[in-house]
């Protein structure tokens, strides 16, 4: 049997634990947040049909302004070939449009249209309504000491530890 933890400090086991069901609860709200169930039910009260993806990226298209492809990659965090995908499927329901860019002729800029900031307006009035239904019985003290935690949470998942970057790099993996 293993000694608990002395008095006022924590048990290595129960922080073991706690990132435990920290990890199951990532999976299951990455699983709930890509849905196609979700993205069906948004479509149906927003009357957009694009997906979540897609709308996080015309999202940061109106945020940013007009946009080159490489920095819109960057900034999103996603891979080239998924961005490519997502632009296209806005770029069919006439959300963005794809210019050259007049810095440099090779590259393309991305800029939002007058109907994608309509149709990102109406996905995201569509998702606080949604949202408001879910969350109506958590407190405003409650939804913003969670908002403080997960922003504390997605910064320091973000900062990966340098010697397991370099581990990753060496060995192909990335764990």
């Amino acid at each position: 049997m293993t000694p608990a933890a002395p008095e006022g400090e924590s048990d290595p086991r129960d922080a073991a634990e706690a990132r435990r069901h920290l990890r199951a609860a990532l999976q299951s709200l990455h699983r709930i947040t890509g849905s196609a169930r979700l993205d069906r039910l948004n479509a149906a009260r927003s009357g957009v049909s694009i997906g979540f993806a897609a709308v996080g990226v015309l999202g940061r298209v109106i945020e940013t302004g007009p946009i080159r492809m490489s920095d819109l990659a960057d900034a999103g965090r996603m891979q080239p070939a998924a961005l490519t995908r997502q632009v296209q499927a806005l770029e069919a329901e006439g959300y963005v449009v794809r210019r050259a860019d007049p810095a440099d002729g090779r590259a393309s800029v991305i800029a939002v249209t007058a109907a994608g900031r309509a149709a990102h307006r109406r996905v995201d009035l569509a998702n606080d309504a949604l949202m408001g239904e879910q969350l109506a019985d958590w407190s405003q003290d409650e939804l913003e000491v969670l908002v403080a935690q997960l922003d504390r949470l997605v910064t320091d998942l973000r900062a990966v530890p340098e010697g397991r970057v370099v581990r990753a790099r060496r060995t192909g993996t990335d764990g």
